[in-house]
């Protein structure tokens, strides 16, 4: 404590004060003068020049002199000082305190991080400077370490958790520049990590973010699980995580997991050719689903890998159909044999036992008839179609036959005659035909007809009849003639023609004969030709020429399809003159024709009138035509006589 003391020097009084001094007296003189040597200023460090001892009368010096003065409670700290007193320092109350605690003993307490009092070197509360907690959002700061987000912002507070992660500073936990760290985005491939969850890829290899891929084992990029789905990997297996079936091996994601397939999944997966069909284990495809084959179909068909509808042409049996492409409400009956569940199934118009008849069909005989010795017993029998009962029919109805609407009927002609039979079963009908001949020559000139072809800008065709009717000549050197017998169908028949050039007149060209005639375009032809020479673009061979003529149209034939030796688009050589006779026929010498016509072949034998010896002799093995009309030919000859004709029956 400060001590003053009174003495009495020379009749005067003495201040003597010990405080502050270094124990020397300080003298006052009574008039107000301090001893300068003798003691330094007062307790504020200057003089008291009123002996004023209030201790708020300091200088402010008084806080920085290195001595307890005034009201300091410890050497220039506390009181009125602006200085707190550090820990251990005098204090009468908290405010003396850096650490604004004063102790019960007077003393104050250490700075403290957990003392609910900003202290020390604490930029806030209990956080910042040397304590190891940051300082919360808001609360004071003066660097970026001071603050749990590892910013202080401008305006000296801490900023929000992630404000550190938009600073270009690698600051706070981040591994990289804004990256990295529990609180920023994790860093780009290349980026500074200590862990995966540093890394967009989730990849950190020796402290480097890694680039995504399908097989680091980790999921990442947009994977749905570890190394599947997403845009880019393979399809997960059954029980990974996914978002869509496009994530899914099986193509089916069913509560964001992936499923096995099934054929009720919404899916087209497994071996399934369409959604939820086709393969080996899902139901057959609707129309317009996916295929593989007709198997994956309802509809058998396949095409393009796309099931069809039903149609009654493609070879599969589908629809309603009661057999391959027939039966049923949509398409043609079905033929003989084929399944069927009624008659309308069946072409035929009869079902038995489930099964198509045949088509009706009638069978008449004799093929052919000889009525030279009386009437000629004709018969008919009918098969298939509904079953019957069958009723026929004959005509020509001329008074010739005695029953012609029986199946069996007597049949006596004026000559040459075919019968052609109808049976009917209630649904359909069918036709046959017989001939019945006799010994008379063909009536040529009522029973033919002429047709005349322009084979090259010649003359038309013109016939001259003589014998009755029974012999057709050509009057000049006329075009081509076709005269053709359309009266009467032949088949089983030997056919014998005359033929003869009377006169040649220095010509040495065609003439023939046609049998098996369909119509005027479509019959089997033999053309004998007098010498070769170039026509119709080819070199016509002499001797005997024999083809099968099938033009569209009479008007579309010409000399190539009849007369060279080669195929042509409307005609077949059956037989060329090596196969016959190279030899051409001679003036004014007359050769009969006989053609032994069968459904299958022609037997043909050329002989000259009055020799034994045939000119010449060959089969023609063809059934195109099993029967037909009889005729003859003629070109660019004139003379060139056919005739009479003549009609046997060949034996059954």
């Amino acid at each position: 404590m400060n001590s003053r003391h009174l003495l009495s020097i020379g009749g005067g009084l003495l201040l003597l004060s010990t405080a502050g001094c270094s124990n020397t007296p300080c003298l006052d003189d009574g008039l107000g003068q301090d001893d300068p040597a003798g003691c330094p200023a007062d307790s504020a460090g200057s003089s008291d020049t009123d002996n004023d001892t209030d201790p708020s009368d300091t200088d402010a010096d008084t806080c920085a002199n290195g001595v307890q003065d005034g009201d300091e409670t410890d050497v220039d700290c506390g009181g009125t000082c602006d200085s707190q007193c550090g820990s251990g320092g005098s204090c009468q109350s908290d405010a003396d305190c850096e650490s604004d605690s004063c102790s019960s003993e007077n003393v104050c307490d250490p700075s403290s991080c957990t003392n609910d009092v900003q202290d020390g070197d604490e930029t806030d509360v209990d956080c910042g400077g040397s304590c190891e907690a940051g300082c919360d959002d808001g609360d004071a700061c003066g660097v970026d370490d001071d603050c749990a987000s590892g910013t202080c912002q401008d305006d000296g507070t801490c900023g929000g958790a992630n404000a550190a992660c938009e600073d270009q500073q690698q600051n706070g936990d981040e591994t990289d520049v804004d990256c990295g760290g529990p609180d920023c985005d994790p860093c780009d491939d290349g980026g500074t990590c200590t862990a995966p969850t540093d890394c967009v890829s989730g990849v950190c290899d020796e402290e480097v973010c890694g680039d995504a891929s399908c097989r680091d084992g980790v999921q990442n990029g947009n994977e749905s699980d570890v190394d599947c789905g997403g845009d880019t990997c393979a399809g997960c297996d059954d029980g990974a995580v996914c978002t869509d079936g496009d994530d899914c091996a099986s193509g089916s994601c069913v509560d964001d997991v992936c499923e096995a397939p099934s054929c009720d999944d919404g899916v087209s997966n497994g071996d399934e050719t369409g959604i939820d069909c086709g393969g080996d284990t899902c139901e057959a495809c609707d129309d317009g689903e996916g295929c593989a084959d007709g198997d994956d179909c309802n509809s058998g068909v396949c095409t393009d890998d796309v099931c069809q509808a039903p149609a009654c042409d493609d070879t599969v049996q589908n629809g309603d159909e009661t057999d391959v492409d027939c039966g049923g409400d949509t398409c043609d009956g079905c033929g003989a044999g084929g399944a069927c569940e009624d008659a309308d199934d069946c072409a035929s118009a009869g079902c038995t036992d489930n099964v198509c008849n045949a088509l009706l069909s009638v069978s008449a005989g004799p093929l052919c008839g000889d009525a030279s010795g009386g009437p000629v017993g004709l018969s008919a029998i009918a098969m298939g179609g509904t079953g019957g009962p069958y009723t026929y029919s004959w005509t020509p109805d001329d008074g010739s036959l005695d029953t012609p609407d029986q199946a069996n009927t007597n049949a006596d002609p004026a000559g040459f005659q075919t019968y052609t039979v109808t049976a009917d079963d209630g649904t359909n009908t069918a036709t046959d035909t017989v001939v019945v001949l006799d010994s008379s020559p063909f009536d040529l000139e009522d029973n033919c007809t002429l047709y005349s072809g322009d084979f090259g800008g010649m003359t038309a065709a013109s016939i001259a009849y003589d014998m009755g009717g029974t012999r057709a000549c050509e009057n000049g050197n006329n075009g081509f003639g076709l005269h053709l017998c359309e009266g009467v169908v032949f088949a089983n028949t030997a056919l014998t023609g005359r033929m003869e050039v009377s006169d040649d007149a220095d010509d040495n060209d065609w003439i023939g004969l046609v049998w098996g005639a369909q119509d005027n375009s479509h019959f089997y032809s033999l053309a004998w030709k007098g010498a070769a020479q170039d026509s119709f673009g080819c070199t016509t061979p002499a001797g005997v020429l024999v083809k099968r003529i099938e033009a569209d149209a009479f008007d579309d034939l010409d000399g190539a399809d009849l007369y060279c030796p080669q195929d042509t688009a409307d005609s077949t050589v059956l037989a060329l003159p090596a196969d016959t006779t190279t030899d051409g026929w001679l003036e004014a010498t007359e050769y009969d024709v006989r053609i032994e016509y069968t459904e299958t072949q022609s037997v043909v034998t050329i002989t000259e009138v009055g020799q034994v010896t045939p000119v010449a002799e060959f089969t023609i093995n063809d059934a195109t035509f099993p029967s037909g009309s009889f005729g003859s030919t003629t070109t660019s000859q004139a003379n060139a006589c056919v005739g009479p004709l003549f009609g046997a029956c060949l034996a059954d």
